[in-house]
């Protein structure tokens, strides 16, 4: 009797940045678990969690880096930025200070260790309470426009945005002009596509608090 082979997906990885209780790993929590935990720690270096996904007829592994946003782990974040050809930069829109830093040190960053292109997202979070904000949505929209970004309102609290925010940045990675870009990458690298062995139906995942 011939053993059976299980299927092989592939793995694209996708990095959070942005400061220190932002809510990165509340977003990722949310999509990959459907879970909120409210005034939970933040993230000390980097941490992953997985999910697949159904989507355009094929399954895909999402592997998903969780960065840390303080300063003494900001260095951190570079080693993170290889191969990571999806981007997601969250700032707090009840915080100012987030996104300057999110413009002015985590792009900066990205646009000097990343990889020549990405799926870029700028992300809002905590939109559940808008009435503190201090970022005004069309700033935050006019920065995502002038870098070629994806602009999303979420809040992991309520789930409003995660799946869409996801979705559209894996079926924009998955379109076929991008997917050029990326392959010849790694051809003139020499890199070999990352596929897993275990199956769709486990869902892996390193948990972590928020």
């Amino acid at each position: 009797m011939e053993e059976e082979v299980e299927p092989q997906y592939e793995s694209i990885k996708i990095t959070l940045l942005g400061s220190s209780g932002v809510g990165k790993t509340c977003i990722i929590r949310r999509y990959t678990e459907n879970n909120y935990e409210e005034g939970s720690q933040s993230t000390s270096g980097a941490s992953y969690s997985q999910k697949y996904l159904e989507i355009n007829n094929r399954t895909v592994q999402i592997d998903l880096w969780d960065t840390a946003g303080q300063e003494k782990y900001r260095s951190l974040g570079r080693h993170f930025y290889k191969d990571a050809y999806i981007v997601v930069l969250v700032y707090d829109i009840t915080n100012k200070e987030s996104f300057i830093d999110l413009k002015d040190k985590w792009y900066n960053d990205l646009k000097n260790f990343g990889e020549k292109y990405t799926v870029l997202a700028v992300v809002g979070s905590k939109s559940d309470i808008f009435e503190k904000e201090e970022v005004p949505e069309e700033d935050a929209r006019e920065f995502a426009k002038s870098v070629g970004a994806i602009f999303m309102l979420t809040s992991a609290k309520t789930g409003d945005n995660i799946e869409a925010l996801f979705d559209k940045l894996v079926r924009q990675y998955l379109g076929p002009e991008f997917l050029r870009k990326v392959s010849q990458i790694r051809l003139d690298r020499g890199d070999v596509q990352k596929v897993t062995h275990k199956k769709a139906s486990k869902y892996h995942k390193k948990k972590k608090k928020c």
